[in-house]
């Protein structure tokens, strides 16, 4: 039987290492009518209906009735309205967006129509797009938690419910908080789809990171590769870790991961000391170490050839950029 923490503990490195951070921009009553068009995105996006009801439409006219509790969430960015009613009038997300952050809500409610008002609470994902996970590549493109289907994530509401008070009447430190419990709700609604969906969301027969968190034996091992921190684990210990042969071991971490065990660990551990060099004052041989190397030479060669700059350039550009936010844990 699979261990659930095995797979929260991959999970919360990898979101770490990939510095995948998530923010509420706004959080506001829309009066009837009101609509807006959300067009596909770089980033990821998402929505939870604070209180009253409204509807979203996916591609293809598919729509779907949120009620309050509802979250909705399109970690890959992808296009959608979301409104009072199917036909109402949609303005253009981005404009809604300039105007949310500029503290103009242009479906603001008056106080006749204080009863047809929908409240709520719109944000982003994002990542950093210099490096690539199988993780990223099988994100899924819509997720939707239904408040009536998940009565054990009761919590969950009020966690919103507390973000949607930190955004309206902000206060001294305000922004750390609804940044963290912005982050925890990303983390959750990746739980849970983990948890529902794993395989569903996979194209049929191919490989699906979401899958294997949850598969019992390459989870496992999915869980001490993101555990080691000295780059001491080997494919034939893996497979031995995991009661399996060599060869077993690697045709089935390749069928669900996509790529074969050696070449994850390495692409890892390469990612890892790019972020560590980023994000700590650790010296060069001490990450060249991390990364599975006994020299400097041997590891600036290799990182050079993945992300086509030296460590050294990548440090003094980090010491150059401004702090960003690298708190992210399951």
């Amino acid at each position: 039987m699979n261990n659930p923490i095995q797979t929260l503990d991959a999970l919360a490195d990898i979101l770490k290492t990939l510095r995948i951070s998530a923010k509420t921009f706004s959080c506001n009553d829309f009066s009837s009518p009101w609509g807006m068009q959300v067009d596909k995105s770089d980033i990821g996006l998402f929505h939870i209906v604070i209180s009253g009801s409204c509807w979203l439409t996916l591609a293809k006219d598919n729509k779907i009735h949120l009620d309050t509790g509802d979250i909705v969430a399109f970690p890959t960015g992808g296009s959608h309205s979301i409104s009072d009613m199917p036909k109402s009038k949609l303005l253009p997300g981005d404009d809604v967006v300039s105007q949310l952050l500029n503290h103009q809500n242009p479906f603001a409610c008056c106080e006749q129509k204080k009863d047809n008002v929908t409240s709520l609470i719109c944000g982003s994902f994002t990542h950093d797009n210099s490096l690539s996970h199988p993780f990223l590549r099988d994100l899924p493109n819509f997720i939707h938690i239904k408040a009536v289907e998940t009565p054990e994530l009761e919590w969950l509401r009020m966690l919103t419910n507390v973000l949607a008070c930190e955004s309206r009447t902000p206060s001294p430190g305000s922004t750390v908080i609804i940044d963290r419990l912005t982050e925890v709700l990303f983390i959750q609604l990746l739980r849970t789809h983990i948890k529902n969906n794993g395989q569903k969301n996979c194209a049929k027969g191919g490989a699906c990171y979401l899958s294997a968190l949850n598969d019992p034996q390459i989870g496992q091992a999915l869980n001490l590769i993101h555990n080691d921190e000295k780059a001491t684990l080997t494919v034939e210990k893996l497979g031995s870790r995991v009661a399996m042969s060599r060869t077993a071991f690697t045709d089935k971490f390749s069928k669900l991961i996509g790529i074969p065990p050696k070449t994850y660990l390495l692409n890892w551990r390469m990612q890892k000391a790019k972020t560590r060099l980023e994000v700590s004052k650790d010296p060069m041989f001490t990450i060249a170490q991390y990364a599975g190397y006994s020299s400097e030479a041997a590891f600036s060669k290799a990182f050079k050839q993945r992300f086509n700059e030296t460590p050294g350039k990548i440090r003094k550009k980090s010491l150059q950029a401004p702090v960003t936010n690298v708190a992210l844990t399951a």
